[in-house]
């Protein structure tokens, strides 16, 4: 990319990010990422995030959705300095740990479920998907995996070969695993069928029950596992209608197969509950999480039924920095914190009010399309027409462009790459979420009325 180009569209001091993204062109695979603005990260702090060109912003990403309790939070980084003065980490391989053990105790405590629950540790959510399907293999003595079009569930290989909203002729370069089949899943805005799922769920809800039940059948029920998303993250914030994960959960009692609930985006707090499924009242028997749950240190966990979890045989579940003792000690201090400073209460009461705001401005601009989420995963589809319902990608890709410059990270995300994403951390003050609205606004009136240029879309690499 000639990165100087990018000087003729933005009047924002960004020479020293410039050299970096040069630097990470060279030296990073473009298989690493999808890059939006140059914006260089030097420091952060709660809400905030500072470049190395000395601009500062308001953050609606939160690291992709990593930094619910905020940037550094202070009980996070005297855990970090304490666990670090005494040892960095020694292999639970062979030895033993407090901190693990102290956090799986109390991942158990705030999981759903009356009965008994093991965990096992990993890296990043990614590796929390590879264990759920080694253990839903382990336990049933079935193989094949039954997931849902336009779901991310990571990128190491089990994850990636069950993630459905990369395409297929993509993935086939890396040969998935062909025993995980996909399920269209019931997004009420936009589905195959022509439904509205909002003015009729159990419509939406029993054609894809009839799609799951088929494919169960059809596989001679042969399923050891269903994983979902019980709202879908990057397909742009889905939520399906509740008597939908009701009924998926009796279709795995009656035929036997692993309730696996994919918490890793929506996990820890973010939609105003601890885990997204409790939204819908069931109960799952593995529940994946990471992303926010190390408060920014790589850690995640898989917390399921303990005779799933006894299933699987011994060293399947091994990592040599399994349960890491730095890691460990931040994800108990972010779960202390957010119940100390009652962070999903106050996830759902900001999600409401920032919903209520995003409702108003529908009412005033026709590319606002559909507005969704709980708590603060919240996404606004935009489109070109609002009764096609057809997604608009650039305009919404020119609308983060324009809100970076004006202070704020948001980007896209979704199956067709049209959606704002909206993930402020929990403990967000006021005003800046005030302000964050008043940007992304102020950016929507700018893009309608011609100021950003088409040009800028090259740019943004983006879903």
């Amino acid at each position: 990319m000639k990165w100087d180009e990018i000087k003729k569209y933005t009047n924002r001091k960004i020479d020293e990010s410039l050299k970096i993204a040069e630097l990470d062109e060279k030296y990073i695979p473009k298989a690493s990422g999808l890059k939006y603005y140059p914006l260089a990260v030097a420091k952060a702090e709660g809400s905030r995030v500072w470049d190395v060109d000395g601009n500062e912003y308001i953050d609606f990403l939160t690291s992709a959705a990593v930094y619910n309790i905020g940037h550094r939070h202070p009980k996070v980084v005297k855990a970090i300095k304490e666990q670090i003065d005494k040892v960095l980490n020694y292999t639970m391989a062979y030895l033993y740990e407090e901190p693990p053990v102290k956090l799986a105790k109390m991942l158990t405590e705030i999981a759903p479920g009356n009965f008994e629950k093991k965990v096992t540790f990993g890296f990043s959510g990614s590796d929390s998907v590879d264990s759920s399907i080694k253990a839903a293999r382990a336990y049933t003595k079935k193989k094949h995996i039954i997931s849902f079009l336009h779901s991310y569930h990571g990128m190491t290989y089990g994850a990636l070969s069950a993630t459905g909203i990369i395409e297929p002729e993509v993935k086939e370069v890396i040969h998935p695993i062909k025993e995980i089949h996909f399920i269209e899943y019931p997004d009420p805005y936009r589905n195959s069928w022509g439904i509205d799922g909002y003015e009729n769920p159990m419509e939406l809800t029993n054609v894809v029950l009839d799609n799951v039940e088929r494919k169960i059948k059809d596989l001679s029920e042969d399923i050891a596992g269903i994983i979902i998303e019980p709202i879908q993250g990057d397909a742009g914030v889905v939520v399906p209608p509740s008597e939908f994960v009701k009924g998926l959960k009796k279709l795995t009692e009656e035929y036997g197969i692993v309730f696996i609930d994919e918490e890793v985006q929506t996990g820890m707090g973010r939609t105003g509950k601890w885990w997204a499924i409790e939204h819908f009242g069931v109960i799952p028997d593995i529940l994946a999480s990471a992303k926010a749950l190390g408060g920014g240190m790589p850690i995640s966990a898989t917390i399921g039924k303990a005779e799933i979890m006894k299933s699987v045989p011994v060293p399947l579940f091994v990592f040599t920095h399994l349960g890491h003792a730095v890691n460990s000690s931040a994800a108990i201090a972010t779960i202390e914190a957010i119940k100390e400073e009652r962070l999903i209460e106050r996830a759902k009461k900001l999600g409401e009010y920032i919903i209520k705001r995003f409702e108003e401005m529908k009412e005033q601009y026709e590319i606002i399309g559909d507005v969704r989420g709980k708590g603060l995963l919240i996404g606004v589809d935009i489109v070109k027409d609002e009764k096609t319902r057809k997604p608009d990608r650039t305009t919404a890709l020119k609308i983060c462009w324009k809100a970076w410059e004006k202070g704020l990270i948001v980007i896209t995300f979704g199956k067709h790459g049209n959606v704002l994403r909206i993930a402020p951390p929990l403990n967000i003050p006021k005003e800046d979420l005030d302000k964050g609205l008043e940007i992304i606004e102020d950016a929507i009136k700018e893009v309608l009325s011609g100021k950003v240029p088409d040009e800028v879309v090259k740019f943004l690499r983006g879903w």
